[in-house]
């Protein structure tokens, strides 16, 4: 299936495993330029590698926190320096560690705050001017299924 991806610069955040490192092999697949950033930068290496090998892919590597707006904008400029202008992007990150609301504490709740929710805002205003501007763009964010059915502990 050709979805007009052929050449795009794409963005994945936590693409180090999981659903981040499938979108980042999805898009390679369809011949997009990935840029992938995670925290874990042996796990990012890897999968850089995977992606590598199954499609013969552009792989950027940034190990980066997206919860550090230096770290995001670290890895957009390396990433536009690069490949050209962020085409899509793709929020994810993963969730933060299991609790219940009684035992979280106040710093938990800012971490988990700024892990999914205000990392996809910043990346979302860095690239957003870009793709309006070239009248052209996606942005897709992944996040947990307790988002619309709530689980026991998170």
């Amino acid at each position: 299936m050709d979805l007009g991806m052929q050449g795009r610069v794409a963005v994945v955040c936590g693409a180090s495993a999981g659903m981040g490192k499938a979108t980042a092999l999805g898009l390679a697949r369809e011949g997009a330029k990935v840029a992938i950033c995670s925290r874990d930068r042996e796990a990012l290496e890897a999968a850089a590698a995977d992606i590598r090998a199954s499609t013969g892919a552009e792989v950027l590597v940034q190990a980066a926190d997206v919860t550090s707006e230096s770290a995001l904008e670290a890895f957009l400029t390396e990433t536009s320096r690069r490949f050209g202008p962020v085409e899509i992007l793709v929020n994810n990150a993963g969730g933060p560690p299991a609790g219940n609301f009684e035992e979280t504490s106040p710093e938990a709740w800012d971490r988990a705050h700024r892990l999914t929710l205000q990392s996809a805002v910043s990346c979302c205003r860095r690239v957003l001017p870009g793709m309006k501007s070239r009248r052209w763009g996606r942005i897709v964010s992944i996040t947990s299924l307790t988002v619309k059915q709530p689980m026991e502990g998170l």
